[in-house]
């Protein structure tokens, strides 16, 4: 299906892996799913309706990778991060064209006013679209305190990876 070599430069995430599995193999796809199957981009056939722009948001604070709750937009040539709580509330605007290493931020350049405006507005889009809840649950950052938090809130019974088996049979 896919010809060796081949590569794409549509917005591709792992996301769209469940749908592109359960399409290779002829089976429906889930209800409630956000990701699409990249069949079509493996044939060389973009679907007029491609994603043009990427939602993501990464919560697991602190553990298990002690990176900063945030979420961004990433789109062909940017990427606007908002990193947010406990203690921080930064903005990043990455330009993946004039810096593919990503390691300059240009949030803060007014050259890129309209960019930070047009991703911002996105984000909102993206995030109507997805259904978000903000903030996500507190028991999905984890079980530790946040950096400086004396008194991390207790995590709600039954949830989380800590569940025991008593409480699973309770459910």
């Amino acid at each position: 299906m896919i010809k060796p070599g081949s590569s794409t430069n549509e917005i591709v995430s792992l996301i769209d892996f469940a749908s592109t599995f359960l399409d290779i193999t002829k089976c429906e796809n889930l209800a409630d799913v956000h990701g699409r199957s990249f069949v079509p981009l493996m044939k060389g056939e973009t679907p007029s309706d491609w994603r043009k722009s990427l939602y993501y948001h990464y919560y697991e604070y602190p553990v298990p990778h002690r990176v900063r709750p945030h979420y961004g937009v990433i789109t062909d040539q940017f990427k606007l991060v908002h990193y947010y709580t406990p203690d921080v509330d930064d903005w990043e605007l990455l330009d993946r064209k004039a810096d593919p290493l990503e390691v300059k931020d240009f949030y803060n350049d007014p050259a890129y006013a309209d960019q930070v405006k047009e991703l911002k507005a996105e984000i909102l889009r993206l995030q109507a679209e997805v259904k978000e809840t903000m903030p996500p649950p507190r028991f999905t950052h984890g079980n530790k305190a946040f950096n400086g938090e004396v008194n991390p809130p207790q995590q709600p019974k039954g949830k989380g990876k800590g569940k025991n088996k008593s409480a699973a049979k309770q459910e």
